[in-house]
């Protein structure tokens, strides 16, 4: 037996499987386990205005289809949007404590790493969702 099969067989794929070097290459290619993750938060809102890229780039689906595409596919890609708009601005308020009504910064205060903490808590509990 090849040692790429009993391999696989020790993963617990079924010999009925194993029965080509050409499957073993694509369930190899298959399984690969992404390497990094890619985060972007989407800006503002800009809908409506019959230009097809700006269109696009306001789809969280195809903002994350561009992701991958951009940084290859063995990657994770979040797409975040913010919880709240402020009309067509975007506030993210875990990153900034301190804001007025319209989501303008007041300040900001980098103890604790507020941004850093929102983003990981943010990512945990997605992935606790999937």
């Amino acid at each position: 037996m090849d040692k790429d099969v009993f391999e696989l067989l020790h993963y617990g794929l079924p010999p009925s499987l194993l029965h080509t070097k050409h499957y073993l290459l694509n369930i190899f290619l298959i399984c690969q386990v992404p390497v990094a993750n890619a985060i972007f938060f989407c800006g503002d809102r800009v809908e409506g205005t019959g230009n097809p890229v700006i269109e696009r780039l306001s789809n969280l689906q195809k903002l994350s289809e561009i992701v991958v595409s951009k940084f290859g596919s063995l990657i994770n890609a979040w797409v975040i949007e913010a919880s709240v708009f402020n009309g067509p601005f975007a506030v993210y308020k875990d990153f900034i404590l301190s804001m007025n009504q319209y989501g303008e910064p007041r300040s900001y205060d980098p103890m604790g790493f507020p941004a850093s903490t929102s983003t990981v808590s943010l990512l945990s509990n997605c992935l606790e969702e999937v």
